[in-house]
């Protein structure tokens, strides 16, 4: 194993340690029902699973919350944000909670290819469920906010769907929810981290000229977008907020929410998905799925969940 590929993973292990042991002192919220490792590519993968969550006693169909998790490309599955997913399905939608595949076994090229074949398996087999598939939002924090802000932009774009190799599939998107995304992975610091996710060849590839968000806003159309980010966090300025700022300059309407200290405490990365059960997390969960509902086009069980 190289140097980088090592270094790497010894952080995520120790970042794996801390998120065991903070999953072991939170709980499942009462009154959802789970339907687990629902495999949107049927090969053994584990990576290849997704679960869905909705309240109990749903008698009608749902707006629908794609989750993407995050974990620097190299480190996480659907575990990692099963009590955030829970929480939000707590508020009244059906929720899909997916894993894909992790750096170094496949690049990012390859992760955004995998939720390509998760959202195209939603838009295949969702009417199966609770799902409201004309009231949909997708979400996703840190690396995940990257994959999400993407697969957005993919959808639109038969041009960079080619580019990236994404499976076809109809779906289209009420809103859109990045959580402290890594949206500029060519840039400063982050790059040095960031370009490897793409592969050694990544310089040789189709894909290289977008490795930043503002490379392919201008080629597809987002939905209104609300970003979340902190006082605790180190991604605010270089990234949500210039994030934010590109959003605006390409017409999307784009809301930004940055969360200051509380108690005198700075709030952590991705603070909502690490700790929902907390007022400040609660407060940014209320706050996206409140943009959410804003934007819903048609009366649906929502009406009575919420």
């Amino acid at each position: 194993m190289e140097p980088f590929v090592r270094i790497v993973k010894k952080f995520w292990a120790n970042t794996e340690k801390e998120d065991l042991k903070r999953l072991a002192t939170q709980s499942k919220p009462e009154g959802i029902c789970e339907i687990n490792d629902i495999p949107y590519i049927d090969d053994g993968n584990k990576y290849h699973l997704m679960d869905l969550y909705y309240p109990e006693g749903t008698t009608g169909k749902l707006p629908v919350i794609i989750d993407v998790h995050g974990g620097g490309w190299v480190y996480g599955d659907k575990e990692l944000n099963k009590y955030f997913c829970m929480h939000m399905a707590k508020r009244g939608f059906a929720v899909f909670n997916m894993s894909y595949r992790l750096y170094n076994d496949v690049t990012v090229n390859e992760q955004l290819q995998d939720i390509g074949f998760a959202l195209r398996w939603i838009s295949e087999h969702a009417q199966e469920y609770p799902c409201d598939m004309e009231n949909i939002m997708l979400v996703g924090d840190s690396a995940g906010g990257q994959l999400a802000a993407y697969s957005a932009v993919l959808m639109s774009s038969p041009e960079l769907r080619h580019v990236f190799g994404i499976a076809e599939y109809e779906m289209k998107l009420t809103a859109l929810t990045l959580i402290s995304p890594v949206a500029y992975m060519d840039d400063g610091i982050m790059g040095v981290y960031c370009r490897r996710m793409w592969g050694d060849n990544y310089k040789r590839k189709d894909t290289h000229m977008f490795m930043n968000l503002d490379s392919i806003l201008p080629m597809g159309k987002l939905p209104p977008t609300m970003l979340i980010t902190s006082s605790g966090d180190f991604l605010a300025r270089s990234q949500t907020h210039r994030a934010a700022e590109d959003l605006r300059r390409n017409g999307v309407t784009a809301k930004l929410l940055d969360y200051s200290e509380v108690n005198g405490k700075k709030l952590d990365h991705v603070f909502s998905v690490i700790y929902p059960e907390s007022a400040s997390g609660a407060d940014a969960i209320d706050n996206f799925c409140n943009f959410f509902k804003k934007f819903i086009s048609s009366k649906t069980a929502i009406n009575k969940g919420m």
